[in-house]
This record gives structure tokens, C-alpha cells and sequence, in this order.
């Protein structure tokens, strides 16, 4: 996000947390402390967050609502106070069948329990994390979000946001996902290497916005969506790499990258099976249209090759089941490509989560697995989950990866987290 954006929008929250002590408004939020131990490097991380929501009323259907998170420690390496969202929202306003929200925004589509591939307005912090809170994590964008009741059981979405705001990820990041595969197909040092990268970033504007619509309602037992997205890739995608090869061992590596433009045709689906009480399916699909991308590289001033990045339109898609009986709750997710893969490097995975909550809500023994079915790695997260009184929870929880050396999910280290929060 332009940083013009940043400063205004986090003035204007600031203007309204003033305005909140004259004027009343309702607060609410968390305060939590979080820590991580990894066995296998014996790495103790720790921190803490005090994420806060605001809400006032100012008559006639309108409202300003804002939500301030503030980080210790970001374990997703961006910046520590991160205003989530600021905007106006409007219900049955102007006109009675319409609603409506202004500002920095956070959109959720999509009826999947993990990672919908139709969720796709809102760029993410990076995160090495696979499970499904981490794909929920969101960068706000500013942007207009209005939906049109034309009927009983029928609306129309319309999505429109003037600026462009890309993922977050961190250099060390980006500059490993570029050279690792140039350093094994021209054959150079990764450790003699000076690299340098540079994005250019599309021009989006008021007059040339990225936009998208949804027309959603039901049939039957059934809750139906249908989106048109228009707008970019959320990452970088390079186009020219120059590789130049010094005398003395040593490596030049600039690489020019752009964000593709792309389209996308969304369908979500949710509902219950008349006779199977307690079941729940869902089920997300993305049809990608991207821009034709290729990447040209180039070996002290030879072109070596011309690889193409996007060539041709893909499927993602999240599908799944859950059933919830008493206290007892399950979901298994089939996810064909996560938030970070896209085109050619799209694998399946398996999501399953269970949990189980005490009589008197005070317990909550959980398992959460991930499972690639590309390469067989998997990734098991058990824990419990204990609220001693009212608002207060504590969450002890072990994350055991399994795979081979360089497999999807063999490499995330096994884990011990520890978390207590105080809700308010």
C-alpha cells in the first residue's frame, strides 16, 4: 500500500479512538502472549499482541468502525502497528435495499473452511505456517464494497478499490525463490552473489480500479455465489533475469519482475444433506484466466532461455465436509493449490481438523493435520485449549512435521507454542 495510504488512514483512526472518548462507541479486542520453542534448533521466540476493534454508531443507518492491531515481535516480519481495517458502513443506505462499506477494507469470500481459492481481494503477510488461522491472516486494502438486495433471497456485490496493494513478503524471501532456481540451472555460487531485484508494481487507479462482483443467494437446502474478479497477481513474477558471470568467481544477478494481470470466475457452494444430520459441505472452485508471462534470462548479455510463468488458464479449488455432533466437531478439506501457489506449481493437500469441547466449555483437545499429496510430507498440530473463567484461555499446542529433506512440508520445524489471551 502507497505509504500516503498508511498515513492517512492510520490519522484518521487515531481522529477516531479521540472522537470515541466524547462521543461513546463500543471497544472491543485482545491481548495476548504468544511462544514458540523449536526443538530441532532449540529457537525460543516469543511476543505479544493487542488486537482492538472499535465500533460507533452515528444514526440513520451509518457507522464507523475500525480495528488497530498492535505486535511485538511480528513473527510475519511486517511492520508491528498494523491498522486492519477503517471505513464507513452503511445499512440500508442510501436506499433501503443496499449496504455498503468505504475505507480500508478486509473482504472475505468464499464458503471454505481452509484457504478459499475465490478469496483472493486482500493480499497476505508472508507465513510459514500451513495451517488454516494463517491463511486467514489479511493486509486491508482501500477500496468501496456494496451489496444490492434485489430480492428475498438474492444480492448483488460490487467491489471496487482504486490502489494496488501486493502480498508482503520479506527480501530474504523473494531473493531465494528467484536464484535457488537459477543457481541450479546455470550452475553458480548462490554465496558469491550479488543480487538485486526490481518491481514495478501496475498502475491502478480510480479510472483503471481493480473491481470484482458476486451475485450470491440460495436453492433449497443450499447457499450458491457466482464472482467475476478483475485485477493482478498479489506477488511478483519476473520477466527478465540477467546473470552475469565474473572472472573471478564471483556472480551479477538483476532481475526485472511485474505483476501479471488476471481473471478469475469463481463458484462457492454450501448446504446441508436432507438425512445427514449435522453435515455441512462446502466447496470453492477458482478458474484462473492469467496474462500470458515469460521470463527471459539471460547469461552475460546471450538469452539462454525464455520460460514461460502463466501460458495457460488453471483450476484451484477447496472442497470439504464437516459434521459437528454435541461437542464434537470435525472437517476434512481437499485443497488443490494453497494462497502462495499458482499456475504450474499448484499441488493437492488434505486438511483435517477435529476438536471436542467439555460440558462446561472449559476444555478443548484438538488435532489439526495437513497432508500433501504431492509428496507425502505431512504436518500434525495436537493441542488443548483451557479457559479458566470467562475470557481468559490458554492454548498449549505441538506441531511434529514429517517428510523428506526438501518436500512441501518436511522442512517446517517441529514446534511447541504456548498462548494465553484475555478477551475484553
Amino acid at each position: 500500500m502507497p505509504k500516503k495510504w498508511g498515513f492517512l488512514l492510520l490519522f484518521c483512526f487515531m481522529i477516531s479512538f479521540s472522537s470515541s472518548i466524547a462521543l461513546g462507541g463500543e471497544w472491543s479486542g485482545t491481548i495476548s502472549g504468544k511462544m514458540s520453542y523449536e526443538t530441532t534448533t532449540s529457537r525460543l521466540d516469543w511476543g505479544v499482541s493487542v488486537d482492538t476493534s472499535y465500533s460507533l454508531d452515528l444514526g440513520e443507518g451509518y457507522y464507523l468502525r475500525g480495528a488497530l492491531l498492535l505486535k511485538y515481535q511480528d513473527e510475519n516480519k511486517i511492520r508491528p502497528v498494523r491498522l486492519q481495517e477503517l471505513y464507513l458502513q452503511g445499512s440500508a443506505v442510501p436506499w433501503k435495499d443496499v449496504d455498503f462499506r468505504l475505507g480500508l477494507l478486509e473482504i472475505t469470500w468464499g464458503a471454505s473452511d481452509v484457504a478459499s481459492p475465490v478469496d483472493l481481494l486482500n493480499p497476505r503477510p508472508f507465513s510459514l505456517s500451513m495451517d488454516s488461522e494463517s491463511f486467514q491472516e489479511k493486509i486491508p486494502v482501500p477500496a468501496l464494497d456494496l451489496e444490492w438486495y434485489f430480492s428475498n433471497n438474492w444480492s448483488l456485490e460490487i467491489f471496487w478499490q482504486p490502489s494496488f496493494v501486493s502480498h508482503f513478503l520479506p527480501q530474504v524471501v523473494k531473493e531465494n525463490m528467484i536464484l535457488s532456481p537459477l543457481a541450479t540451472a546455470i550452475g553458480f555460487d548462490e554465496e558469491k552473489t550479488a543480487f538485486t531485484l526490481e518491481e514495478t508494481a501496475p498502475l491502478v487507479n480510480f479510472l483503471s480500479p481493480i473491481w470484482a462482483l458476486r451475485l450470491r443467494g440460495g436453492i433449497g437446502n443450499f447457499d450458491l455465489a457466482l464472482s467475476f474478479q478483475e485485477g493482478y497477481y498479489l506477488s511478483s513474477f519476473p520477466y527478465r533475469s540477467e546473470v552475469t558471470l565474473l572472472s573471478d568467481g564471483s556472480t551479477s544477478v538483476q532481475v526485472f519482475a511485474g505483476y501479471p494481470r488476471r481473471s478469475i470466475v469463481g463458484l462457492e457452494l454450501q448446504g446441508t444433506i436432507s438425512g445427514l444430520e449435522g453435515v455441512t459441505v462446502r466447496g470453492d472452485l477458482a478458474f484462473v484466466f492469467p496474462e500470458k508471462w515469460t521470463n527471459q534470462v539471460l547469461v552475460n548479455g546471450s538469452t539462454v532461455s525464455e520460460t514461460p510463468i502463466f501460458a495457460e488458464p488453471y483450476l484451484k479449488a477447496s472442497l470439504g465436509i464437516d459434521y459437528t455432533h454435541n461437542n464434537f466437531y470435525a472437517n476434512l478439506n481437499y485443497l488443490l493449490g494453497n494462497p502462495w501457489e499458482e499456475g504450474d506449481n499448484i499441488s493437492p493437500y488434505l486438511y483435517f481438523v477435529t476438536h471436542w469441547t467439555s460440558d462446561d466449555e472449559k476444555w478443548k483437545p484438538f488435532l489439526n493435520s495437513v497432508l500433501s499429496l504431492h509428496d507425502g510430507s505431512m504436518v500434525n498440530i495436537v493441542g488443548v485449549e483451557y479457559k479458566p473463567k470467562s475470557g481468559w484461555s490458554t492454548t498449549l499446542s505441538y506441531s511434529l512435521s514429517s517428510g523428506a529433506p526438501g518436500s512441501t512440508l518436511g522442512n517446517i520445524a517441529d514446534t511447541l507454542f504456548l498462548e494465553v489471551k484475555y478477551s475484553f
